[in-house]
């Protein structure tokens, strides 16, 4: 972003996620200055059951195609989180 957003401020977001979009409300983090604007964490604070399933899905296809190009350098001890959410 070319400004930050106040910290804490409270906003309704718009997430593209997979085929779904999502419309979550967030809480701005502390931004941090980057090469080209700000990057600004966020904190989601008002999430339904439905968009928390939606993320977790999607969140778990992405670690999975990671983990699918990545498998021979973690030995055979590795097992990931069954739950990235919680």
């Amino acid at each position: 972003m070319a400004k930050y957003v106040d910290e804490r401020v409270k906003v309704d977001m718009t997430l593209p996620v997979g085929s779904s979009i999502l419309r979550p409300k967030a809480q701005m983090l502390f931004p941090m200055r980057g090469a080209r604007g700000y990057l600004q964490p966020f904190r989601l604070i008002n999430v339904s059951a439905e968009e928390l399933q939606i993320l977790e899905r999607e969140i778990n296809s992405l670690l999975k195609q990671t983990l699918a190009q990545t498998t021979g350098s973690h030995g055979l001890g590795f097992r990931p989180p069954r739950f990235y959410l919680e």
